[in-house]
């Protein structure tokens, strides 16, 4: 493809997803906000868990946009986003556009978001997507350390994006930051603190009910059947593990899948670079968990 046809596509596709995106999130209530692969459909199956146990929402359906709200109007309206797979236009503008709504921005440790997405585009992604992101075609060409090194969509775009959303998030009036790994160690705990900050309070049996529902094991069950009515949770192909959504996983997990001296680089990168208040620059052991 030549370069003029190349970028007259680019063009036409910014101005189709800027057209729909923009009106979406000016419409929110809440917006929120991850790189991809940090727990965020596993956030958003906990919470639409919930408002089914409390407001009567369907059980097979996930919380986004407005579509909870023919159930019942006072469920917020939710914005989600990657932020690194807007439009151009629109990403330069979300800390502006989000400045009236309730933020969230969640977090997860940038060397095993790098990994997890290294498998999604390997066995899940549409090229569409890969083109769009600026990723490589050929995902079967590409070694995992190379990938997670890459300085635009490897660990350091990974630290770039966190980095630039705490920023926001702590000039925010209404914003909450939340780690994925606080989320699989104190579930319940951290579940119901997003509950009340979103306005959404819910009896402790409800979100321990919750809990069960959208554990690792379920959810990976739920993908293989079907049982979500969105593709996003939803196997590409159920005999390859690759194209599952939910992954294997481990919170350090990067450490048993990388060679040495990629994990040492790895984390002096992460501890040179990153707001040690969000915990990252710890080297912590490996725990089990599951990744979303």
């Amino acid at each position: 493809m030549s370069f003029p046809s190349t970028l007259l596509r680019r063009i036409k596709d910014e101005h189709r997803r800027t057209k729909k995106r923009l009106p979406e999130l000016r419409a929110a209530d809440v917006v929120l906000v991850s790189h991809a692969k940090s727990g965020r459909t596993w956030l958003v199956a906990l919470i639409s868990h919930v408002l089914h146990l409390t407001r009567g929402v369907p059980i097979d359906e996930l919380w986004e946009g407005d579509n909870f709200q023919k159930f019942d109007p006072s469920i917020p309206r939710l914005y989600l986003t990657h932020d690194h797979n807007e439009p151009w236009w629109l990403r330069l503008r979300l800390p502006r556009l989000v400045r009236d709504k309730r933020l969230i921005v969640l977090v997860r440790d940038p060397r095993d978001v790098a990994v997890s997405w290294y498998y999604h585009n390997l066995g899940r992604s549409h090229a569409r997507v890969r083109w769009r992101m600026g990723l490589p075609e050929d995902m079967s060409r590409v070694d995992m350390a190379s990938f997670v090194t890459h300085p635009a969509y490897g660990v350091p775009g990974v630290v770039a994006l966190l980095e630039r959303w705490a920023r926001i998030a702590r000039a925010h009036p209404r914003a909450l930051l939340l780690r994925y790994e606080d989320l699989r160690a104190r579930t319940a705990e951290e579940l119901a603190r997003v509950l009340a900050f979103l306005g959404l309070e819910a009896p402790r049996e409800a979100i321990e009910a919750a809990v069960a529902f959208a554990s690792f094991d379920s959810l990976r069950e739920k993908e293989r059947t079907g049982f979500y009515r969105t593709e996003k949770l939803q196997a590409r192909d159920p005999a390859d593990p690759r194209s599952y959504k939910v992954r294997r996983g481990k919170v350090g997990g990067y450490r048993d899948e990388l060679p040495a001296e990629v994990v040492a680089r790895l984390d002096r990168l992460v501890a040179e670079r990153l707001d040690p208040a969000l915990g990252y620059a710890a080297l912590a052991g490996s725990r089990t968990a599951a990744s979303m």
